[in-house]
């Protein structure tokens, strides 16, 4: 009987330290999970401040190498998934709490290495997306340049500009242009007579052109008359007159044209005694060009080739050109009108010597608007 008594009080001291340690190793894990989930806490935030106070209020616990080995499995998480900015940090947190941790000195080498390799890596990313960028900036404004030169625009109030229509867009397939020379100043000179001479004359000239999508037609018309001597008078009334219809491919270029038709320069005798070359009647080869803006002022102007010299005894070649500055006077819906100073020259090269006919035209124009 005194021996089933012993028996039973020993099991019942057995079940009671089994159960006191049992709570005791359950009050340890609860104390652990919570230094634990403030680790997390601290990580989760990136916060090396957080993280270091954990370590510092617990250097002296029992428990303090768990908390160093979780740290350590959570750095190792961050290098696995490349963030070894914070791995770096919380790495020397440990370190910094406990020198003799070679785990953590030996990681910092590893992080120090890779964080190196990570940073070279992203200037140079940084750099292409930069260079991109660069590329995209000015492939945009060579765009903007493009579209400035192109089309008609407005600015929002915002700052920005938006696109209406284009500025060579035209209202009307049609153009026409007349001027009237009120002052035709011909100088002459004939190199073969040591001859000089100013006149004075009216002219007139006349453009039509007709636009297709890349095809433009039309004529130039020119007509002057040189009726008084101003100095040197030999007794002749000299003129000219040109018809040239005309050709320009808008794909190549919407200022540049053809020329082919006929010319002639006349002289009408009042007298014996002029030595200028006689009527000359050709055909004629050339370009020409119209519409080239310089401000609000237009440019335009030909040379042409006269090829009929070869049936011309005494001609060697002959050629003639012309330049005209339309400066703008008025406008209105559909009637432009303008101031218009020109020059123009007619040379036949001829076997005794040149002959020259250079002149300045001061004319009053019209012309419809076509955008």
């Amino acid at each position: 009987m005194l021996k089933k008594k012993a028996i039973a009080a020993v099991f019942c001291g057995m079940l009671l330290y089994v159960f006191t340690g049992v709570q005791s190793l359950h009050a340890v894990d609860a104390y652990v999970s919570s230094l634990y989930k403030q680790i997390d806490i601290a990580f989760l935030n990136k916060s090396d401040s957080e993280l270091n106070t954990v370590l510092q209020d617990n250097q002296k616990d029992d428990n303090y190498y768990l908390l160093e080995m979780y740290i350590m499995k959570k750095i190792r998480r961050l290098i696995i998934d490349s963030e070894y900015r914070f791995a770096m940090q919380a790495d020397l947190v440990v370190i910094d709490n406990n020198l003799d941790n070679t785990e953590a000195v030996e990681m910092y080498s590893v992080i120090s290495s890779a964080l190196e390799t990570q940073e070279a890596n992203e200037r140079i990313i940084a750099e292409k997306k930069q260079a991109e960028l660069a590329r995209i900036e000015a492939e945009k404004e060579k765009q903007r340049v493009a579209a400035d030169k192109e089309f008609k625009s407005f600015t929002t109030s915002s700052g920005d500009a938006v696109y209406i229509s284009r500025k060579d867009e035209k209202y009307s397939s049609t153009f026409w242009s007349f001027k009237f020379g009120m002052l035709d100043g011909m100088f002459i000179t004939d190199t073969s007579e040591d001859y000089m001479s100013f006149r004075y004359g009216i002219s007139g000239d006349y453009t039509y052109e007709y636009s297709y999508d890349n095809l433009t037609i039309g004529v130039d018309l020119s007509a002057e008359g040189i009726l008084i001597p101003i100095y040197n008078a030999d007794d002749t009334i000299l003129g000219s007159f040109v018809l040239a219809p005309k050709m320009g491919f808008n794909n190549i270029s919407k200022h540049m044209f053809f020329r082919a038709g006929f010319a002639s320069l006349f002289r009408i005798n009042m007298g014996d005694e002029t030595k200028l070359h006689e009527n000359f009647y050709t055909p004629l080869l050339g370009i020409g060009f119209n519409h080239v803006m310089l401000g609000n002022a237009t440019l335009s102007g030909n040379y042409d080739y006269y090829f009929g010299h070869f049936a011309y005894d005494d001609l060697i070649s002959a050629m003639g050109g012309a330049l005209n500055l339309s400066l703008p006077l008025a406008d209105t819906e559909k009637i432009k009108l303008n101031f218009n100073i020109g020059l123009k020259d007619n040379i036949l090269i001829k076997d005794s010597g040149i002959e020259n006919r250079a002149g300045i035209v001061l004319a009053i124009g019209a012309e419809n608007v076509t955008k």
